[in-house]
């Protein structure tokens, strides 16, 4: 802000001058206001008010509440098989890994992997099943739409048939 001055030996127009001077430049048009307030002190604690407010956010598996001040930053963590990614304009993007490990459990009507699915507890698409272990089948196993004896059924034809 400019000094402004008036000698006491300038006239009652200068002074005149000078001191409307002072709203028009250095405080500005009352007019040129977009807040509710009728005055500068009004107008800047309007803002203060609205601009130290800020906002708060909460989980929905608590009560507890964070307040987001004006000055603060908020701060998204990513974690295992989650990305949280901040960009402009005002974006967050939370992003499901493509490779997802350590998982103990899947929930849905059907996984897939792009060409094997898992639909109502079946199986379809399977080329390869590699691994070791036991499988145990409820009904009968059929490789190429033929039946493939399971091996209690193979001994027990087996000596049947002697």
């Amino acid at each position: 802000m400019t000094v402004r001055s008036v000698a006491t030996t300038d006239t009652l127009e200068t002074f005149r001058t000078t001191f409307n001077s002072l709203s028009s430049t250095d405080i500005g048009d009352l007019a040129g206001l977009t807040t509710t307030a009728t005055s500068i002190v009004g107008a800047i604690n309007e803002v203060k008010s609205t601009i130290s407010t800020g906002f708060s956010i909460i989980d929905d598996t608590s009560t507890v509440t964070q307040t987001i001040n004006s000055g603060d930053r908020l701060k998204f963590s990513s974690g295992s098989n989650i990305t949280a990614t901040v960009s402009s304009t005002d974006r967050l993007t939370i992003s499901l890994n493509s490779s997802i490990t350590g998982l103990t459990r899947v929930s849905a009507t059907t996984l897939t992997d792009g060409s094997m699915s898992i639909t109502g507890g079946s199986l379809s698409n399977v080329v390869n099943v590699n691994g070791s272990g036991t499988a145990n089948f409820i009904t009968d196993v059929q490789i190429s739409s033929v039946s493939v004896a399971t091996k209690p059924f193979a001994i027990a034809q087996s000596i049947a048939l002697g």
